[in-house]
């Protein structure tokens, strides 16, 4: 869903093209739901989970983020949790970034590969005193774990898909930092980023993490999903009369393109290897093996990878659909992924992929589906910098 403007006024319009939120038979509600639907929530599908589409006012939703605070439902990310002695070791052999040196309370990102060098999903791996937890899209969870799995011979690891275990909440905005503090205890105001702490919501324990998915101050919030409504009361009993309003998926997936996050099974896919599609800050160049890497380094150090993941300036007025060619001439040379209208900007912004020939900062290119044709400029995400 897009956002346009209707005299002063902010309002919701369908995107483009045909990925509109649907319900499917088999879609897991989220833990949040009887809270959320209370105050008005419109759910659908998104990653095999029903979460909130909007809350009436997805205009107002993606406002709160962008000068306040907001509250997101995140169920439609997993948790896989490590246990055992060999853990870390064992994790170092199988993801792309260094977590050899891991401690209880830090965090990175990195993804997990096949032997190919293909992409099985995008990570956030997160140390605690007697487990690794590995945040991924819920719809990859099981697949992870079962690849992990493969691997666990003499090993004292166990791989358990915990995402049934936990609830999965995300406060982020410019007020994400100060109210989190008061929520949960000035440690909040300390973390780096990925970082994570133990503490109190309500009388639920919680992790904390100090995430940055949308590129401006955030915490994650993962607690028992048993608890799940008593936090979302708490958090949302402490924002009446600071500012703090649940978001949907509507203004989530604006908020997201300009930060330049990409999602497994809308941006890649097991079709892409990481340097196509991920950032430098999922990887290390320096450390041991692991599955995949002969792939990256090769990639890195004596080859290229021939499309990437670019940001395109789009001009004019529509939204591109869902596989636009992106084309130079007569030539097509990318396909469109993900385009919505940022109303920060004022124009439509896409993320898509485009050939190495073509991907540099301000290239020229069209974007074109049945009839319709727009100008873009290849331009490198975020489109929105924080400044963090």
């Amino acid at each position: 869903m897009a956002l346009r403007r209707a005299g002063d006024v902010l309002t919701a319009e369908p995107r483009a093209e045909s990925r509109e939120p649907r319900v499917k038979d088999m879609a897991m509600l989220s833990p949040f739901a009887e809270q959320e639907k209370a105050r008005g929530a419109v759910l659908a599908e998104r990653f095999g989970v029903l979460v909130p589409e909007h809350y009436g006012d997805p205009a107002g939703e993606y406002e709160a983020v962008r000068k306040g605070v907001g509250l997101v439902d995140m169920s439609w990310r997993g948790v896989i949790e490590l246990t055992g002695t060999d853990r870390i070791r064992w994790l170092n052999g199988q993801i792309t970034n260094d977590v050899k040196d891991l401690k209880a309370g830090e965090g990175t990102l990195a993804a997990v590969l096949n032997v190919k060098g293909h992409i099985l999903a995008d990570l956030a791996v997160y140390g605690l005193s007697d487990s690794v937890w590995i945040d991924l899209s819920r719809d990859r969870a099981q697949i992870v774990r079962d690849a992990f799995d493969r691997y666990i011979v003499a090993d004292d690891v166990v791989a358990e898909n915990a995402s049934d275990r936990y609830a999965h909440l995300m406060v982020v905005g410019p007020e994400a930092q100060p109210f989190m503090v008061e929520a949960a205890g000035a440690g909040m105001a300390d973390l780096p980023a990925w970082h994570h702490a133990q503490a109190s919501l309500g009388s639920s324990p919680a992790r904390i993490i100090a995430s940055r998915w949308l590129g401006m101050p955030g915490h994650d919030v993962i607690v028992p999903a048993a608890a799940a409504g008593e936090v979302w009361e708490a958090l949302m009993n402490l924002g009446a009369g600071r500012g703090l309003c649940p978001v949907g998926m509507a203004a989530l997936e604006i908020l997201r393109v300009e930060a330049g996050w990409p999602w497994f099974g809308v941006d890649f896919d097991e079709g892409n290897l990481l340097m196509e599609s991920l950032t430098r800050d999922h990887v290390s160049f320096t450390k041991g093996c692991y599955i995949g890497q002969e792939v990256v380094i090769r990639v890195e150090h004596q080859g290229h990878v021939n499309k990437r993941l670019c940001g395109l300036r789009v001009a004019g007025e529509a939204v591109p659909p869902v596989g636009a060619g992106v084309q130079s001439g007569e030539r097509t040379v990318g396909t469109v992924t993900s385009a919505v209208r940022s109303p920060m900007l004022g124009r439509v912004i896409a993320l898509g992929y485009v050939r190495r020939d073509f991907w540099d900062p301000g290239t020229k290119l069209r974007i074109v589906w049945g009839e319709q044709s727009l100008e873009a400029e290849v331009a490198p995400p975020p489109f929105i910098s924080e400044g963090l």
